[in-house]
């Protein structure tokens, strides 16, 4: 017998005046069902996802919970009625401790509105027990590990008594055990009768921890399946089409020897680099026409190593060469001057400016090659613009478009285009594609490939085992603040890189 369906949506659509991002969807999640909510940047999935949860309102169709007809554009409503939302980015407050996130919004009183504390712990402590999740309710939630946020997150949302939970891309900044973890968490409310959308880029994740799998493909569903009946391989055909399916297998791995460069003059060398409490005595050099990879397991030194090299925290000790020559980068705008880029691992946080349109965030590290006489070149800017978005394959191509409205595989390149038009004579990436799909992640090493022929010097910071592989010239492994190995990228697998660094083959 079949576990009853907790959601179901018929002829969902929405359009925005003559374009339409969804076509008519029907959609199900049954009692006790981990569904992958799967496709391209732009397939409409944030689309589908923000319906569901009442974010937006869809121009037809209809959504039912539990049977009844649900609260369309009303998300308050919609979380009332049994639906949450748990986002990649953390929507709690980290000033405030963990009890105070678990309640927010829904905080207990007694007689003339007092806050009744001892009734808010007794709760909490509950719902703990209840979900076999351990916390400190009294630590600040911003000194959590990322991983204990995503269940403080969870937790909250079933406090509500959600019954179906809207997962958005959960692990982009977990770690490996930290993924694992949060797996164990979801099949236990699994085990519980929830019913969960996994919206995720991570193919090998989808496999891992879902039962069935929806795919979208420019705005429309284009298979629904039981996770069992499909491989790899024919997934990323359903998401992306067999030429983007093409591409990202030429990415793989397995990618042709003949995409290597020839690799020039050391144009990046730092020697016995370290900085108290994060990295020591490192010792590396990246070659002009050359892609470094740095991997290792989060906590590893790897961000703080690459954002000593940009200036953004100089290190205590050691040398630095550019060309051959010493130099001393106290600062981001120094970095910049002489020639390096820095594409950094949270495009929300640091990278983009979202509320401003595509042609002025890909001018953001060239400002003053638009300016005369301290007043900007409209002009020069769209024709800047549009050179770019045509490069870079943006889409929409709208210089115009909030960088905020784009999809994450186009706000990355956004990302990565600004840095490029500064033709950087050394690039530095962290964690390139989290986030971002299998088409976008072929498009972004297409461009890396491009720039290391030009002669650029790339050193890319990556968790992602396969695109290390794919990517790599040669491969740095990380293990608590040193370079513990160097690879070549030809020839080394996974089994090789997860012994050093710690993990389990």
């Amino acid at each position: 017998m079949n576990p009853p369906v907790l959601l179901r949506a018929r002829g969902l659509t929405k359009a925005y005046g003559a374009q339409t991002v969804l076509h008519p969807a029907d959609f199900t999640v049954a009692e006790g069902e981990v569904r992958a909510l799967v496709g391209a940047n732009g397939a409409g999935k944030s689309t589908l996802m923000k319906i569901l949860s009442g974010a937006i309102e869809p121009s037809g169709g209809q959504v039912e919970l539990h049977g009844e007809p649900a609260p369309l554009g009303r998300p308050t409503e919609m979380l009332h009625r049994g639906i949450a939302c748990i986002y990649q980015h953390s929507n709690l407050v980290p000033e405030m401790s963990v009890l105070d996130n678990l309640v927010l919004g829904r905080v207990p009183t007694r007689a003339f509105g007092v806050v009744d504390r001892r009734r808010m712990r007794a709760e909490a402590r509950t719902l703990l027990t209840r979900h076999g999740v351990e916390l400190d309710l009294d630590a600040p939630v911003g000194v959590l590990p990322t991983v204990k946020r995503k269940e403080v997150e969870i937790l909250r949302a079933l406090a509500l008594e959600a019954r179906v939970l809207l997962m958005d891309e959960p692990t982009g900044w977990l770690s490996v055990a930290d993924v694992a973890r949060l797996h164990a968490t979801i099949r236990g409310l699994r085990s519980r009768g929830v019913g969960i959308v996994y919206t995720s880029h991570l193919l090998d994740e989808v496999f891992a921890v879902c039962d069935s799998v929806t795919v979208m493909r420019d705005g429309r569903i284009v298979a629904d399946a039981p996770i069992g009946s499909l491989d790899r391989a024919g997934l990323i055909r359903l998401m992306v089409g067999e030429t983007l399916a093409g591409a990202t297998r030429a990415a793989a791995p397995t990618a042709p020897a003949e995409l290597a460069a020839p690799r020039g003059a050391p144009r990046l060398r730092c020697n016995g680099l370290s900085r108290r409490g994060e990295f020591q005595a490192i010792d590396l050099e990246v070659h002009a026409g050359e892609i470094v990879c740095i991997t290792g397991l989060v906590g590893a030194g790897r961000t703080e190593l690459v954002r000593a090299l940009f200036g953004a925290a100089p290190p205590d000790a050691g040398t630095l060469e550019l060309d051959g020559r010493a130099t001393t980068i106290g600062s981001p705008r120094e970095a910049i001057a002489h020639g390096i880029g820095f594409v950094t691992e949270d495009r929300h946080r640091d990278g983009l400016l979202l509320n401003l349109g595509v042609a002025e965030n890909l001018i953001l590290a060239t400002l003053r090659r638009h300016c005369r006489a301290g007043l900007l070149l409209a002009a020069r800017v769209r024709a800047a613009a549009r050179r770019w978005i045509a490069a870079l394959n943006l889409q929409p191509p709208d210089p115009d478009r909030p960088v905020r409205l784009l999809s994450g595989g186009n706000q990355q390149k956004v990302l990565l285009g600004k840095w490029l038009a500064l033709r950087p004579r050394v690039l530095i990436l962290d964690e390139p594609t989290v986030g971002v799909d299998v088409g976008a992640k072929a498009e972004i090493y297409a461009t890396l490939r491009a720039e290391r022929a030009r002669g650029t010097a790339i050193l890319v910071v990556s968790s992602d085992l396969e695109e290390v592989l794919a990517i790599a010239d040669r491969i740095l492994v990380m293990n608590r603040g040193r370079i513990v190995s160097t690879r070549p990228g030809p020839g080394t697998g996974v089994a090789d890189l997860v012994r050093e660094f710690g993990g389990v083959a």
